[in-house]
């Protein structure tokens, strides 16, 4: 993804740029070049993208996932990483059956020792599976059920 947004700005960037014609004219119509100084025709420059180049994942957006962080703060007020000794772990106070059953293991061996947004993926899955039936009290009383 990351890789891809470089792309689209380095081609946006090079789209607006006006390259000097031969002649020296720099009104009519614009000419793009590639780097190897050949026409494009198509309007886009002939530059291959350098894929070493990665965003750090600090600047990407964090998702937003409004009714799982709601449920959560019923569920668990917002700790994502609560054990309590009840059997329910994490922020969404998932049982180790649903964690299983439902592909959790991929993550980590319980809910309070994946993030935030693994609970989620996980979560996602047993409600297309389950429905909100599954957190019985806090959908309720979110309006959910």
């Amino acid at each position: 993804m990351a890789r891809r947004l470089a792309l689209v700005a380095l081609v946006l960037a090079v789209a607006h740029t006006t390259v000097a014609r031969a002649d020296g004219d720099m009104g009519g119509e614009d000419l793009l070049t590639g780097v190897d100084g050949s026409d494009q025709g198509d309007g886009l420059p002939n530059v291959e993208p350098d894929l070493t180049v990665e965003t750090p994942a600090a600047q990407l957006p964090v998702p937003q996932y409004g009714i799982w962080d709601r449920l959560a703060e019923c569920e668990s007020n917002s700790r994502w990483h609560i054990n309590t000794g009840n059997t329910y772990y994490g922020g969404l106070q998932e049982d180790l059956v649903f964690w299983r059953r439902h592909g959790g293991l991929r993550y980590a061996s319980r809910p309070d020792l994946a993030s935030r947004e693994q609970q989620i993926d996980v979560a996602q899955r047993g409600l297309a599976v389950q429905g909100w039936a599954a957190w019985p009290a806090c959908s309720r009383r979110l309006g959910l059920r």
